[in-house]
């Protein structure tokens, strides 16, 4: 099911501590998260080229970004959380409103391109490719989501780029190679090449359902997995 909206989000993590990050982030971070009101689903993503992380929400609506669950969780983290924030660099929170999606499965290699301004011809022109490579089968969905909340500043991270007039096109595969092809294809559509894009190999989907207490809108800390990291550290 197509979702209404979705959350995108990059970011870096200093070095030496990839490794508790990939612990808290997918044991942690991400299923709290997921157990907020209007939260469906979550996906996490590496960079191709190692450098960096995508994570990706799918909401029922923006206001899912709004509720007093989800503030409890931006306003009082857990004590991992609060340790691990500082670890975080090139922080970038983009909220979205769905403009189109299709979708035949998930993929395990995605391509976001981010498109600036708000470009109201941007989804004629590039469904033409997206719908090809879809009945083609070189791509098994596509959504493309225009940014809310422009202006405003996120309250964890209050000195990082609050979200701008952007598109984001977000494109799956099951191999990054056709995704390249096909980005660049869309660049020339928009008459954008500087257009940044990102390729992603997938690290984790996670659904409401699969969290440990799925009725539960804050998700128990995983205060036995941060000692056995500051055990290391």
């Amino acid at each position: 099911m197509t979702p209404p909206a979705f959350l995108a989000l990059w970011n870096g993590v200093v070095p030496g501590r990839e490794a508790e990050y990939e612990t808290w982030h997918s044991q942690e971070h991400v299923p709290e998260r997921l157990g907020a009101p209007g939260f469906r689903a979550a996906c996490r993503y590496r960079a191709e080229d190692g450098g960096g992380y995508f994570t990706i929400y799918e909401l029922d609506n923006l206001e899912a970004l709004d509720t007093a669950d989800y503030m409890s969780l931006v306003r009082d983290p857990t004590p991992w959380s609060t340790a691990m924030r500082k670890t975080l660099t090139a922080f970038r929170r983009l909220p979205c409103e769905t403009l189109a999606a299709e979708r035949f499965g998930r993929g395990g290699a995605v391509a976001t391109l981010r498109i600036p301004e708000v470009k109201e011809e941007a989804l004629p022109l590039l469904r033409r490719p997206l719908t090809q490579a879809l009945a083609e089968g070189s791509i098994l969905g596509f959504m493309l989501g225009q940014a809310a909340q422009v202006g405003q500043s996120y309250e964890a991270f209050p000195d990082a780029q609050p979200p701008q007039r952007e598109t984001l096109l977000f494109v799956e595969a099951t191999e990054v190679g056709g995704l390249q092809a096909l980005v660049q294809e869309c660049q020339k559509a928009l008459n954008g090449d500087e257009f940044q894009a990102g390729f992603w190999r997938l690290l984790q989907f996670l659904e409401r359902a699969d969290l440990r207490d799925p009725n539960s809108n804050r998700q128990g800390s995983r205060q036995d997995l941060h000692v056995q990291w500051s055990t290391i550290g």
